[in-house]
């Protein structure tokens, strides 16, 4: 599992998880049924995104650790809704982070 709470490094070094993510085209589309902020039913369109790259450790792991490869998906809704936060869910190597934006 990897935290990406904080801007994690990807491939070389020079640029973050979310910059790569940002690049990917939409695999995929997936319809779930959620509830607004009164608890009233509402729907939600995800838009699949995902792909395998290496991740970069901090400076002082690197020189212990070899780089890991990761396979990356993300699910984010396509509008944002009116009556919820937005749904952004990130998968990393095993690791669910929920994030509602």
């Amino acid at each position: 599992m990897v935290r990406t709470c904080v801007g994690r490094l990807a491939g070389d070094g020079n640029h973050t998880i979310a910059d790569e993510m940002d690049e990917v085209t939409v695999k995929g589309l997936h319809r779930i049924k959620v509830k607004d902020d009164k608890g009233d039913p509402d729907e939600a369109l995800l838009e699949i995104r995902f792909r395998k790259f290496e991740f970069c450790r901090r400076s002082v792991s690197r020189r212990k650790y070899p780089a890991l490869t990761l396979t990356v998906i993300h699910a984010q809704e396509r509008r944002t809704p009116k009556r919820r936060k937005k749904i952004e869910w990130k998968l990393q190597g095993g690791g669910l982070e929920i994030a509602n934006r």
